[in-house]
């Protein structure tokens, strides 16, 4: 008997915890909210709500994990989003047309991604303080841009929000994504930077480029993310892309995405935690928790997810 309890609490000691926890997160989350809402969360409104809410979710997680790979943040990203969809709502409502708004969209917010990159890189602030203060400017440069008011896109904008273009954004950001993170140089270099930026130097690598390509990324994806929402909206407002931070956060750290970079980072961590705050999400909604207490709710997750997920042995502060 003895000898069975020591083997049972051997191998309870070999797990590893912060591995398995994404993976008996989102089965938890399932399980609990398909009981709570007897069965509502798979029906077909829901489903559609979940792929509605996740793409945001999901694309920005995936531009998210390149950065957390290397040890850094950027705080900017839902403000991003909110200028790229408000330029794209001018430049819609132009001569220009409706199908200008896409690049018009891409190209701010990849502008904004190269000057993030520019700024950590060069004058060596912490990612974490120089996307913050970007995040005010852009807030601030959202009410300049629409004046403070609401812009109405034209109504035929709204016909591009297909399921097609939803599920081929999945597709394309899942695959290539993974592709890119785990098979490519660059997903390689970024872990390896989120582990030892000097010992990346060393080796001749310009770690600051690769650097500013993840800001870029990033800058790219809140860019799409702006066309997406005024083509899902029809509108560009001053709260466009307000909650998107929070939510890729959330989403990186209950996949298991650690904070401090390295080789410990897993591109699945990306769709695991789209999925698990998706179906938290929806499943909050239908039981009709009110905006303020899903808020709290998401607050109490992060800090439990931090507390599990955050790597321990390889203690540093976000560069």
């Amino acid at each position: 008997m003895s000898d069975t309890k020591a083997v049972i609490i051997k191998t309870v000691k070999k797990i590893n915890f912060q591995t398995i926890f994404p993976f008996l997160g989102l089965i938890i989350i399932v399980a609990l909210f398909t009981i709570l809402t007897k069965g509502k969360l798979f029906s077909n409104n829901s489903l559609r709500v979940v792929m509605n809410d996740g793409i945001y979710i999901l694309l920005g997680t995936i531009g998210f994990t390149f950065l957390f790979a290397m040890g850094m943040m950027d705080f900017s990203i839902g403000y991003n989003m909110g200028v790229s969809c408000a330029v794209a709502c001018i430049v819609a409502n132009s001569s220009a047309g409706i199908y200008a708004a896409i690049p018009a969209a891409i190209l701010t917010g990849t502008i904004i991604g190269v000057v993030n990159g520019v700024i950590v890189t060069k004058t060596k602030i912490m990612s974490m303080i120089a996307t913050m203060g970007m995040m005010f400017i852009l807030q601030g440069g959202v009410l300049v841009i629409l004046n403070g008011s609401v812009l109405q896109a034209p109504l035929a904008l709204m016909d591009l929000y297909t399921n097609s273009l939803k599920i081929g954004f999945i597709l394309l950001f899942v695959i290539g994504g993974y592709i890119l993170f785990e098979l490519t140089i660059f997903g390689r270099v970024a872990k390896a930077i989120g582990a030892s930026p000097e010992a990346v130097r060393q080796t001749g690598i310009n770690a600051d480029k690769y650097k500013i390509i993840a800001y870029t990324l990033m800058g790219a994806i809140a860019g799409i993310l702006g066309f997406v929402s005024l083509a899902r909206t029809g509108s560009a407002t001053n709260t466009t892309g307000s909650t998107l931070m929070f939510n890729v956060m959330n989403a990186a750290l209950l996949g298991g995405v650690p904070m401090t970079g390295g080789p410990t980072t897993k591109f699945r961590g990306a769709v695991l935690g789209t999925l698990t705050v998706s179906f938290m999400v929806t499943g909050m909604t239908l039981l009709r928790i009110s905006a303020q207490n899903q808020q709290l709710i998401k607050g109490i997750i992060f800090l439990t997810a931090i507390g599990i997920c955050f790597d321990r042995k390889n203690m540093k502060v976000i560069k």
